[in-house]
């Protein structure tokens, strides 16, 4: 018979959710990641302010695409540090909510181990996995949650000194604490930041990856489905989106053409995803040339067909080619496997033609013809 821990923080399972996700929405939780914000920085600033924040690595591409799995890939490499699942929650004081998490676990309070989440059930999620936390650009002048905001492209010319101050401190405070020297993210929103990024990280690398586009869509169409079927069941709408700030997956990104999106969107969501499909992979290609040898495009397909020398490419690239690459690499190939064919739904068959005319232009520029 197993013994129960009497101290474990009891709360309501919810399939794809790390256990702990109600305090996210505690008062007092959220009162500590922000009173703590301003102690936090200056007691680490005598060592944040001498790491540099060196060729970070900026992994972008359109939302199941495969940039999850290539950030699991590159931040399972001890050199590289990331923003954490927990980061979500404390967005101010990472470093604080660090200790208490790491406390909680060790007093049995909250579980350590890792849960299939719920966007992505093939990768494991616990509280320490990398995540990209949107939520931090909440802070920006450009936000997902600004109402007023239409667009969220920023390019080089565009300036938020206080946001940029704060997005480098955060940064500096997770590698201090990973005791890591370079730095990852995954993000699919940054590909409309990427002249922006690398105006504030001149010497940052990006890794773009691209998958079909049929199959992209499907993808994303189903997994929002995934996503809003258990939220909804456990209900938990309001935790999952003001606690853990989780809606990039069911939203619509606002891109250059947002208006024409959401008009989609109402008749079907399929032809929303495909016109943010399109802007989305659009502003990297034309951010591409500019780049230069900066940015590395990879296929999906070309990912899970061979994923050895696929992988290689991308360490070599990202500067990380070394016995601990080769491990990862080793122990990655196995699960980097073709998904199976999406089954397609009647209305998904009929709709299939007008997709393909929405993303046609920018299709074609990647081959996917």
């Amino acid at each position: 018979m197993t013994r129960r821990n009497p101290f474990r923080l009891p709360e309501k399972p919810v399939e794809g959710f790390v256990h702990g996700y109600s305090l996210s929405t505690w008062p007092p939780i959220r009162w500590l990641d922000r009173l703590a914000e301003g102690p936090e920085r200056l007691l680490l600033w005598p060592w944040t302010r001498r790491i540099e924040i060196d060729r970070p690595i900026f992994i972008v591409g359109a939302f199941r695409s495969g940039t999850t799995i290539l950030e699991r890939i590159v931040a399972a490499h001890p050199a590289v540090g990331h923003f954490w699942f927990l980061t979500n929650v404390y967005s101010h004081s990472p470093a604080t909510g660090c200790v208490l998490a790491r406390l909680l676990q060790r007093l049995g309070v909250l579980d350590r181990g890792s849960v299939p989440i719920a966007h992505n059930p093939h990768i494991p999620t616990a509280m320490f996995s990398p995540f990209e936390c949107e939520w931090i650009w909440s802070r920006s002048s450009r936000s997902l949650w600004d109402k007023h905001c239409t667009n969220l492209t920023v390019g080089a010319a565009h300036s938020d000194p206080r946001f940029e101050r704060t997005l480098s401190s955060l940064i500096r405070r997770h590698l201090l604490v990973q005791r890591a020297a370079r730095f990852v993210n995954k993000n699919p929103i940054n590909c409309l930041r990427l002249g922006y990024l690398r105006r504030l990280f001149p010497t940052a690398l990006f890794v773009y990856i691209v998958r079909d586009p049929l199959d992209t869509i499907w993808s994303h169409q189903r997994m929002a489905e995934r996503v809003e079927s258990i939220v909804r069941g456990a209900g938990v709408e309001r935790l999952a989106g003001e606690g853990l700030h989780m809606p990039t997956l069911a939203a619509r990104i606002k891109t250059p053409t947002y208006a024409q999106t959401l008009a989609l969107d109402r008749e079907h969501p399929l032809l929303g995803i495909a016109n943010q499909w399109r802007d989305m992979n659009a502003a990297v290609l034309d951010m591409l040339p500019g780049l230069a040898d900066q940015a590395l495009l990879l296929r999906y397909e070309e990912l899970v067909a061979q994923p050895a020398a696929v992988l290689e490419r991308m360490w070599v690239f990202v500067e990380l080619a070394d016995d601990h690459a080769a491990a990862i690499t080793h122990a990655y190939v196995p699960r980097l496997t073709p998904p199976p064919p999406p089954g397609l739904r009647p209305e998904e068959r009929h709709l299939r033609p007008r997709v393909r005319k929405i993303i046609a232009p920018v299709a074609d520029r990647l081959g996917y013809r």
